[in-house]
């Protein structure tokens, strides 16, 4: 049996150069990722509200129609997913949909000037900003739903779809023959 040969004390400054551009890169590395997935949680950055309020109550009005509209889509789209569950991504609709839907709720929540706490209307903006921020919250919890289910029964789902497709061909070639 051979007797493995020391390490050469000549090189113990490159050991420790490789060691420390070693735990430097990994460093790097996870800071990138921590910096990216931090970005993405925080969103886009909005831009400030403007100072002053809306300009008569019929805006109000208007903002409180078009919330109440985005409510009623929101409720329309967690109805239809079961709906719409062909196709080898039956959740897709819901991720295609949801952040196009915040992004109309920021839109109008710059618009109605929702988080500006002074001015005229201001006590009516604060009750849209919490109808805003209830809304957001559900939103929320269905995507959470929605999300826990394709990763946990989304197997099922495409396997019952595809069953469905089967079944369907079959029933209609089964009309055609004679």
């Amino acid at each position: 049996m051979r007797a493995v040969a020391g390490r050469d004390p000549r090189l113990r400054p490159y050991r420790a150069a490789a060691w420390a551009f070693y735990f430097a890169a990994i460093a790097v590395a996870v800071g990138l990722f921590v910096t990216s997935v931090a970005r993405n949680l925080k969103g886009r950055p909005r831009r400030p509200a403007e100072a002053g309020s809306l300009a008569t109550r019929a805006a109000l009005r208007v903002c409180m129609d078009d919330l109440d509209d985005l409510y009623r889509e929101q409720n329309q789209q967690a109805w239809a997913l079961g709906a719409h569950f062909e196709g080898a991504a039956p959740l897709e609709r819901w991720t295609d949909w949801a952040p196009r839907w915040e992004q109309r709720l920021d839109d109008l929540a710059d618009r109605c000037r929702l988080d500006v706490d002074t001015g005229e209307w201001a006590d009516e903006r604060r009750i849209l900003a919490a109808a805003r921020d209830a809304q957001l919250a559900l939103h929320r919890a269905y995507s959470a739903q929605v999300n826990r289910f394709a990763q946990e029964q989304g197997d099922l789902a495409r396997a019952a779809a595809e069953a469905m497709q089967h079944a369907r061909a079959a029933a209609r070639a089964a009309r055609a023959e004679p």
